[in-house]
């Protein structure tokens, strides 16, 4: 199924908390659909502690929100930070199986 500009924005104004500047993203979104060019949404955490599942759920919800509109998505793990900053005792062993 492919969506109009409008039930693009409407999707994404359900996953972010504030859009800065709607023409701005409705001016992306036609570049993108007249250029096929692509797009990238990234989100990422450092880990450290066990994630709920909810908290999995609503990610994963909202990632097939945002890559339903064309835009590919990143995730980013800061595993290497976790271990910096002692979570899991600093084990980046433990922290990767997290």
């Amino acid at each position: 199924m492919t969506l109009n500009l409008e039930e693009k924005i409407s999707l994404l104004k359900e996953v972010g908390e504030e859009i800065i500047d709607l023409n701005e993203l409705r001016e992306l979104l036609q570049w993108k659909m007249k250029s096929n060019k692509e797009i990238y949404a990234y989100d990422g955490f450092e880990p450290s502690g066990n994630i709920h599942i909810a908290q999995g759920l609503l990610r994963a919800i909202n990632v097939n929100k945002i890559t339903k509109t064309g835009i590919r998505f990143k995730f980013l793990l800061a595993d290497w930070h976790a271990a910096a900053n002692k979570k899991f005792g600093g084990n980046l062993e433990v922290i990767k199986k997290v």
